[in-house]
């Protein structure tokens, strides 16, 4: 019974140390020791709901207790000497020897195991379970009595493994106890060659002098740290001998024991004095020496250096730089590095050079080496190897070039392309910068920084190039709308972000451009589309324009519906190669077109028009006489999806109901059937209406609340408890005692023409009053046959009350509501509440843990614990007389 609750504990508490780790971090395996033995499972502990799952199969079958599987009703049994335990898969209440006990989180089934929450079986255990965070290591020990020697290990062994000349060199390794039920942990004692220690000594040696390892089930091996210390408390160094011994620690009064000791060790230095792991990354942006980040581990005695030096070399020339050259190196071509006593990362400046003394840059392969610099000699200064090539990546665009597309006067008529930087990681935007020539001989960079927001044209970082036409509004850098006849040119700025933010970069100049009409003919103006009919077809269409200014060389327009879906830009080039049967023609009669499709017009694809599809629609003036075969085209007009006007519904089934009693928007309860047809729904609103403001609630109304609880449209209904949070329409925090109606306003989706729907309303209802908890009184005892019996008369109102629990209390102890509740359970009685009167037999232990004995004098209290909707947790009852057994 011991073993079998030890087991179920330890897989409880080793998921919430397993997730301590960071997220992206490999995770150690967990192991289980139990009494020094460890414990296979083949399903690991997992985390549900911020409670920790273990599996119970396992366990109970590692210590041979009887497991019975109900498929049917989905319940498992499990049975070990005296102890059952039965557990439902999705109930939160589980029973242990027929006491039923509260789950935080039900019991699952997890690829064919029961998994259960932790709190089923740590309240009901009495082990004792330890935690190493460093192996991963869950331990757990059957409790034994006290006195008991435990054994000394054997096998200390010590080794140099590196050459730091500290505790960093030396690793102690021993053979563990064979049973370490007994063991506490061990202690590693390192002391000075030609002393010895013994037991008593040891264990006077304070916990700075030595090194702590937990029992882990494994042959220990202990690497020490540079603070290790000897038993006499001297930082462990080279050129002197060691001995180890090692301390088995007792748990709590057994006895420890002192092994023998190794044989002598003296840590010896033999490496030559090195500069290592010299590393460079590009970790910027400024196109100078500020992109390179240079880390090297420092020398391990830096007692006769000065400084570091840092030299960047060509790649080409690596192989030929030495100490003598690197020592030959002016000043103004390396970077000095004062030395810390810790291993060094530097960021170099943008004034930093390479050997050659040309300024880092990039498109140019780097080596790094570091020197140390001897305060004395020259001679005896040390120099790296040579770190891995590093290049910088450049942000700067390329292939810039313009060109006149379009004949409409304004910025539509100046086509961008550039490709883009080929690394865009600090970059945030480009921006377009249209420069007047007449104003600008050159154009520089802080020129460029200082632009209006409204003077250039943001470009995203998406793609590896842009090739963009600009708007009708586009502007030069002076402010100036773009138009014909002005020469141009065109630059784009490179925008930095995060930590290089402002250090932006700016492109040559494209060629100089001047735009130019190729004819008089100009594009259609106010050009605009609505969804008027639900025809679900072309007569759902009304599109209306401004005809061109000048028609004498308009022979007519074509009304061009594109879907958005095929085209995000539409050029004059695709609009000519539109086929007649897919567009409409209008006459160039009158001054303005307002048109309403046909049911047989058709998108530029071909397609029937139809709802739900995205549109955009543009207008194509066509050329006459000499002008014939020619066009111009108007800018596309907002988008607009057709869509039928009665196609939002109300809600049925309004229901309201009052479910808890926490004075809040917890307590109402709100059921609806959704609408029938949820094609052009958004969302339902539930809105909360007092009807002390309200005779009536309209639409109108409904459509301007802020204060409401949002329903998706997943499922046929909804059944939903409102939070703490909620409030009414006025903003006001749902609480009792207030009448309210209650209403769900159907919302349409986005583009979509029709109305919102409001449903009727509900019933009125107003929040009922917390229901108080009371306590038991007339608590009794008596003793029957050796067993303390207790008696009361149970609460007024059970309605609100999970559990009574008694408690045995030593009379001359002082005993409150807050100590009852800190009570575990293995130290009361719990009653379930069922109507009667309840005579029990009380806990075999008092609320201090000890046995209930004869000879002291107690009393007995009873805690009325409320359930979830209870106003309070804690009707403690007065005492029953003092007694004595």
């Amino acid at each position: 019974m011991k073993k079998l609750w030890i087991s179920i504990v330890v897989g409880l508490l080793i998921v919430p140390l397993l997730f301590q780790a960071p997220a992206k971090a490999a995770v150690t395996p967990i192991r289980i020791i139990i009494d020094g033995v460890q414990l296979s499972t083949d399903q690991p502990p997992v985390m549900v709901n911020g409670r920790t799952m273990v599996p119970l199969r396992a366990i109970f079958e590692a210590f041979n207790a009887a497991i019975k599987w109900d498929q049917k009703t989905q319940t498992v049994t499990a049975v070990q000497e005296d102890t059952t335990v039965i557990l439902k898969i999705g109930s939160k209440t589980a029973t242990i020897n027929n006491r039923s006990v509260s789950l935080d989180v039900p019991g699952q089934n997890l690829k064919g195991r029961t998994m259960v929450p932790t709190r089923f079986v740590s309240e009901a255990l009495g082990r004792e379970v330890g935690w190493n965070q460093t192996t991963k290591v869950v331990t757990v020990t059957t409790p034994v009595p006290a006195g008991v020697n435990t054994a000394p290990v054997s096998g200390v062994t010590t080794q140099d493994i590196s050459d730091f000349g500290d505790g960093r060199d030396l690793q102690i390794s021993f053979n563990r106890v064979a049973d370490e039920s007994l063991v506490d942990h061990y202690r590693v004692l390192i002391v000075k060659a030609g002393n010895s220690l013994d037991l008593s000594s040891a264990l006077a040696i304070p916990a700075s002098n030595y090194s702590s390892v937990m029992v882990t089930g494994a042959n220990p091996v202990v690497k020490l740290t540079a603070a290790s210390r000897t038993a006499d408390g001297e930082v462990i160094k080279s050129s002197q001998g060691y001995k180890a011994y090692v301390l088995t620690v007792g748990k709590g009064s057994n006895l420890s024991a002192l092994s023998g000791s190794s044989s002598t060790i003296t840590l010896t230095n033999n490496i030559a004095p090195v500069i290592s792991n010299v590393q460079v990354t590009d970790n910027g942006d400024y196109g100078d020496g500020r992109d390179l980040s240079v880390s090297f581990n420092k020398l391990a005695d830096e007692t006769k250096i000065s400084s570091y030096r840092i030299f960047v070399v060509k790649a080409a020339n690596y192989s030929a730089f030495n100490l003598a050259k690197a020592n030959s190196v002016v000043s103004a071509y390396y970077t000095q590095v004062t030395k810390t006593g810790a291993n060094l990362t530097q960021i170099l400046s943008s004034g930093a050079r390479d050997t050659d003394g040309a300024l880092i840059q990039t498109g140019v392969s780097y080596r790094v080496f570091a020197m140390a610099v001897d305060s004395s000699n020259t001679a005896n200064n040390v120099l790296s190897a040579a770190s891995s090539p590093v290049t910088l990546s450049s942000i700067g665009i390329s292939s810039l070039y313009v060109t006149d597309v379009n004949d409409y006067n304004d910025g539509r008529d100046l086509k961008v392309s550039f490709t883009h930087a080929a690394d865009e990681t600090y970059i945030s935007q480009y921006r377009i910068l249209v420069v007047p020539t007449s104003y600008y001989s050159s154009y520089s960079l802080s020129e460029a920084n200082n632009v209006s927001g409204a003077n250039y044209t943001a470009v995203s970082t998406s793609g590896s190039s842009t090739s963009l036409v600009l708007t009708s509004s586009t502007r030069d850098v002076r402010g100036t709308l773009l138009k014909n006849g002005i020469n141009y040119k065109v630059y784009i700025l490179s925008v930095r972000s995060g930590g290089n933010a402002g250090s932006n970069i700016l492109s040559s100049a494209s060629a100089e451009i001047t735009l130019w009409n190729d004819f008089s003919m100009s594009a259609v103006t106010n050009l605009s589309v609505t969804d008027v009919n639900d025809n679900g077809d072309g007569r759902d269409l009304r599109v209306s324009f401004t005809h061109a200014s000048d028609e004498t060389y308009v022979s007519q327009y074509r009304i061009l519906v594109v879907p958005t879906s095929y085209y995000s830009s539409f050029s004059l080039s695709d609009a000519n190669n539109v086929s007649s049967a897919n567009y409409s023609s209008v006459g160039t009669s009158g001054s303005t077109t307002s048109q309403v499709l046909t049911s047989s017009a058709r998108d530029v694809r071909g397609n029937l028009l139809k709802n739900e599809i995205s549109y955009r629609v543009y207008v194509l003036s066509i050329g006459s006489g000499s002008y014939a075969g020619s066009g111009v085209l108007s800018s596309g007009s907002s988008v607009i999806t057709l869509l039928n006007s009665s196609s939002v519904s109300a809600v049925s089934g309004l229901a309201v109901s009052d479910v808890t009693d926490f004075g809040d928007g917890r307590d109402l309860k709100v059921s609806f059937t959704h609408a029938s047809d949820e094609t052009y729904i958004r969302e339902y609103r539930i809105l909360v209406v007092p009807t002390s403001y309200y005779s009536s609630f309209s639409l109108s109304d409904a459509n301007n609340v802020s204060t409401y609880t949002s329903a998706g449209t997943s499922g046929n209904s909804t059944s939903i408890i409102l939070d703490a949070s909620a409030r009414d329409v006025r903003g006001t925090t749902i609480k009792d005692g207030i009448s309210y109606k209650v209403y769900v306003l159907s919302v349409g989706i986005a583009n979509y023409a029709g109305p919102n729907v409001l449903s009727g309303e509900s019933s009125v209802i107003t929040l009922a009053g917390k229901t108080p908890l009371t306590s038991v009184t007339n608590v009794t005892y008596s003793v029957d046959k050796g067993n303390l019996l207790i008696g009361f008369t149970k609460s007024s109102n059970e309605a609100n009350i999970l559990e009574y629990r008694v408690y045995v209390v030593p009379s001359k102890q002082g005993f409150g509501a807050a100590d009852a509740l800190g009570v575990p359970a293995s130290q009361y009685k719990a009653v379930a509440p069922n109507g009667s009167n309840p005579t029990v037999a009380a806990a075999a232990r008092d609320v201090n843990g000890n046995a209930v004995a004869s000879g002291i004098k107690y009393k007995v209290y009873v805690l009325a614990v409320a359930n979830n909707y209870g106003v309070q947790n804690g009707g403690l009852s007065d005492s029953s007389e003092e007694f004595e057994l």
